[in-house]
């Protein structure tokens, strides 16, 4: 029996796989199992009722798409380019479309090209058509011409028209003819019900389907025909890619990386915020590499572009195999050999004595390797790179292991015979290396000390390799000593600080068998991991314990340990023992010979942040010294020595030289790249971030928040983490979430870490100005328990201080709010600071305008001209509101407005745009209240007279009862007194409570009528 041409036809599917609509999605799922996000599509194309979701971050392309659906089910036809990368999630997008149009009754014929080499001409749109020919109405077929039949019977297996003749016309080439029968074919299939043909992978396109698509732009079929065609534009024919680009109607849908946000969507996994950031640069933002990594990167928590790869998913794996599959015998060994040389740009000098070919045929494999995307070059030389790390890893997996340690060896005798860097050797002396090389020990010690700070993963598995291959004998007891030291500083750059200590404790156990001059540095490193754990008192014991045997120890290492406990003191708020400890490593310099200028910053900075935060005004001079030695000092000094920025940045913000620190810190943080100093950059950025908001640089602020939240997650360092998140929230909330202006509804209730010590209180101090910018007084008083006033540093005291007379009177409790101001008063008064006697002075005027507007109007103006001189504009707006309510107490609504004007203009530069709509709002309704024509003229009491409730809530509120009590004591809601409340205040002319105190007491209160 002879066998019919349908199941013989090389590209036939079975007719029940092509009913079946392919999942969408299917690349995101590969992810994460999800596909979509719940944003639906408008109800006009939810056909039949029908609800269909976005993908994940391609809400603007499917937006595009539906628009393509929309008007097709109108009766208009188009073609619509996806173009992207590969695994970006063109495939996704067509199945989405392909759903969509289903669900509006739209027939839908889905077709791929095959990999190249096929000879089926236009196996595309056979793929896509020929299962649907076999059943399409036969009536509605019948009518294409004979001539065209014969020709379409030759290209599709499934059609079998009746009356085909070859009868061609004169002068047309067989080529053209056909290009215009398929075009025929298409109209006919669409006349009666909108046609969507999508076609996947069109750069594999054979030239018969590229001559098609052309011929479509030229000459658009007449009848709805929706074509939908996905490919990478690096790998397409020049022809296609101008024929789309020159084209008129066509949609063009660039499908380009997913952003940042959408990670956790995509993974359905919690991501801390520094994890986050790293896999999205690995991945490019694509969701293949996405989900290899997921899968693959070791270890679990990735820190640096350098990551050790493991096996890949079997989907993921399969798609990259595939690519590799297509490639000739040379072009694979090609590009296996650059595999095994690495991820990094490949000199193609090395590939003919790696892969063990002639060195005539790698620029032909090049050229292979280039034009299937594989590689790419580099610019600016003449390397090539494969076009992700992952697409690297992959064609490494695809080689046989003993090919693979075979091509290492190769590489190796190559490098060593060009004197290559240890860093270029490593990562094959790492596979090739037996126990006992102590060459080879030297070499991945050497190649992990130059990565630490890019690749601190990469350096940690040398180092971990160095230390297996170095044998156990007392000769070689130091170099153990010193090659864990290395590895527990590896560990805590590459995020893992637990691991780190455990790794240092080792060594220091090992220092008291054999004393080593790397136990200085060992401590060190282990204070700071105990910080970061924040586990201060330990830090503080184990540097003490360093400090005790002075015999021998060398006066460096004193040095650099007395400061590292100084450091530990301040932050711990003990200012006093920091003081003590920075003096005496300020004594030690002068003993310890020729020491780095940044040492002596570093103790001058100290000394002068503990002085100045215990209120001692003769420390000024330690500040500029310190400052003078920062400027003088080289990057590549202050690269090794960024601590001493922390502290000499500290003591300006201590001294109100804002713009001075946040210079000193951007030099620090400029300079301090790399993994081996994350710390330090915290503690750098923590330190800009105060300064960038006390100098109303809010921008700038929450800028830094969002790169201090990368690294303290990166890092596990609860206690700065703490700090940047409640910073970031109160910027949200001043600043306005999203560009809207809007803050959001609610604060964190409760703060993770303990509070404790410099960082701890900082962090609480902005979570309770979150509560009282959210509305919530008493949630922001009653952090005064958890903040520890008594034991603050007087700078400190003052700050909470003002904050809670804020608060109190917010929640109506004017004596306590005059309370908290006395107390700002009396600690400002012994700390002799400008700003921080402004900010007092601040408190006192919002207190003095309950009872005398006219002193309180002096008084915070007074306040607004020194915080101004303090470079403090955000403070100095605050108290130019309380100059303008007090003088609207005082009946002139011109000069309040100014005020209020003024503060807004403050407000905006500083980009808080919460407190910039809340001065508009009250300018604009004092301009709404105030008489027409009226200049400066007193407003007249009584606008009109009071009912009897209105005058029973005005006399109790100007007894000094809350809204609470008043509530109470009239057995009414507090809702209804807050509505009395603000009648009064209109009729009265008043603007607030302290303007109705003084109301009802000079002029008493316009005779009630009757309710």
């Amino acid at each position: 029996m002879i066998p019919s041409p349908i199941r013989s036809h090389p590209y036939r599917r079975r007719p029940a796989d092509r009913d079946l609509p392919r999942t969408p999605g299917v690349e995101l799922s590969r992810v994460a199992g999800v596909e979509h996000l719940s944003d639906p599509v408008g109800p006009e194309l939810a056909g039949g009722g029908g609800r269909r979701r976005q993908l994940v971050g391609r809400e603007a392309e499917c937006a595009a798409l539906a628009a393509a659906v929309s008007a097709l089910v109108e009766g208009d036809g188009r073609i619509v380019e996806v173009a992207g990368e590969p695994g970006i999630g063109k495939t996704s997008l067509l199945d989405h479309v392909a759903g969509l149009a289903r669900a509006n009754g739209v027939q839908v014929l889905n077709g791929r090209a095959p990999a190249p080499g096929s000879d089926v001409p236009m196996a595309a749109l056979v793929d896509a058509l020929d299962p649907y020919l076999a059943r399409a109405p036969q009536a509605r077929l019948a009518e294409i011409r004979p001539d065209h039949a014969d020709l379409l019977n030759n290209i599709f297996p499934s059609l079998r028209l009746s009356g085909a003749r070859s009868l061609a016309p004169a002068g047309v080439p067989a080529a053209a003819r056909q290009l215009r029968a398929v075009r025929l074919l298409l109209e006919v299939l669409a006349a009666d019900r909108p046609l969507l043909i999508t076609v996947d992978d069109l750069h594999n396109g054979d030239r018969a389907t590229i001559d098609l698509l052309c011929h479509l732009l030229d000459a658009p079929p007449r009848t709805p025909l929706l074509l939908v065609v996905a490919h990478r534009r690096r790998q397409s024919p020049a022809r296609l890619r101008l024929a789309l680009d020159t084209a008129g109607q066509v949609t063009r849908v660039a499908v380009g990386p997913l952003a940042e946000c959408h990670l956790d969507a995509l993974t359905q996994v919690p991501l801390s915020a520094g994890r986050r950031g790293v896999l999205y640069d690995l991945s490019g933002g694509n969701p293949r590499y996405l989900s290899a990594l997921l899968a693959s990167a070791l270890p679990a928590g990735p820190t640096s572009e350098h990551l050790e790869l493991g096996a890949f998913p079997p989907d993921v794996e399969s798609a990259l195999a595939a690519e590799l599959e297509l490639l000739s015998t040379t072009a694979r060994l090609v590009a296996s050999a650059a595999a095994v040389l690495g991820p990094e740009p490949v000199d193609t000098g090395l590939l003919a004595e790696v892969g063990g070919i002639a060195a005539e045929q790698v620029p032909v494999a090049i050229d292979e390797l280039v034009a299937a995307d594989l590689l790419r070059p580099v610019p600016g030389g003449g390397c090539f790179a494969f076009r992700h790390r992952v697409v690297q890893h992959a064609a490494y997996l695809a080689t046989d292991a003993g090919w693979r340690l075979a091509a290492h060896a190769r590489a190796l005798a190559a490098l060593q015979g060009r004197r290559a860097a240890a860093a270029v050797r490593a990562p094959h002396l790492v596979r090739l290396a037996v126990p006992g090389d102590v060459a080879a020990v030297e070499a991945l010690s050497e190649a992990a000390e130059t990565v630490v700070d890019r690749a601190p993963d990469t350096a940690v598995r040398w180092l971990g390799a160095a230390i297996r291959l170095l044998p156990a004998t007392a000769e070689t007891a130091e170099r153990r000593i010193a090659l864990r030291v290395r590895l527990g500083r590896a560990l805590g750059a590459a995020g893992h600080p637990r691991t780190a200590r455990a790794v240092l404790h080792e060594a220091l156990r090992m220092v008291d068998d054999h004393p080593s001059p790397a136990r200085a540095g060992a401590i060190l490193l282990c204070a700071r991991l105990e910080r970061q754990l924040g586990r201060r008192d330990e830090a503080a014991a184990l540097l003490r314990a360093g400090l005790t045997p002075s015999d021998g120890a060398r006066p460096g290492d004193r040095v650099a340990l007395a400061l590292a406990l100084a450091g530990v003191e301040l932050t711990s708020g003990r200012a006093g023992q920091a003081r003590r400890w920075a003096a005496g490593a300020l004594g030690a310099v002068r003993h310890a010979g020729a020491v780095p200028a940044t040492v002596r910053a570093h103790a001058l900075g100290l000394l002068a942040a503990a002085s100045h935060l215990r209120g001692n005004r003769a420390a000024r001079g330690e500040t500029d010294r310190a400052a003078a030695l920062l400027d003088a000092t080289l990057d590549g000094d202050l690269r090794e020595g960024p601590e001493s920025a922390v502290w000499v940045g500290w003591s300006e913000i201590l001294l109100d030289r804002f713009d001075s620190a946040v210079h000193h810190l951007s030099r620090a943080i400029d300079v301090s790249r790399g993994a081996g100093r994350y710390f330090p950059l915290l503690h750098l950025l923590c330190a800009r971030i105060l300064a960038y908001r006390c100098s109303g640089r809010l921008v700038e602020a929450a800028a830094d928040c969002a790169r201090a939240l990368r690294l303290a997650s990166r890092t596990q360092c609860r206690e700065l983490h703490s700090v940047a998140t409640t910073t970031a929230g109160l910027l949200d909330v001043w600043t306005g979430v999203g560009g809207t202006g809007c803050p959001p509804a609610s604060a964190p209730p409760t703060l993770a870490p303990p509070v404790v010590g410099l960082p701890g209180t900082l962090a609480l101090a902005a979570y309770a100005e979150t509560r009282l910018a959210l509305g919530d007084p008493s949630g922001c008083l009653a952090v005064a328990s958890a903040a520890g006033l008594p034991e603050l540093e007087p700078w400190s005291q003052v700050g909470w201080y003002e904050l809670f007379t804020r608060a109190a009177l917010a929640g109506d409790d004017p004596a306590e709010a005059a309370r908290w101001a006395t107390r700002a008063g009396e600690v400002a008064g012994r700390l002799g600071q400008p700003s921080r006697s402004a900010l007092a002075a601040s408190a006192a005027a919002r207190i003095l305008a309950l009872r005398d507007p006219a002193a309180a109007v002096v008084a915070a103006q007074g306040a607004a001209e020194a915080l101004v001189r303090a470079r403090m504009p955000l403070d100095a707006a605050h108290a130019h509101v309380i100059a303008a309510r007090a003088l609207v107490a005082e009946g002139d609504p011109d000069r309040a407005g100014g005020a209020l004007r003024l503060a807004e203009e403050l407000f905006t530069r500083c980009g808080a745009r919460l407190f910039a709509r809340q001065a508009n709002s009250e300018r604009r309704r004092l301009l709404a209240d105030a008489p027409t024509g009226a200049r400066k003229s007193r407003r007249q009491p009584g606008h009109s007279a009071l009912t009897k409730r209105e005058t029973q809530v005005a006399t109790l509120v100007s007894e000094g009862l809350t809204n609470r009590q008043v509530a109470a004591r009239l057995f009414v809601t507090q809702k209804t007194v807050e509505m009395h409340l603000s009648h009064v205040f209109t009729k009265l002319g008043v603007t607030n409570r302290a303007a109705l105190v003084r109301r009802v007491h000079l002029a008493g209160l316009p005779q009630a009528q009757s309710s």
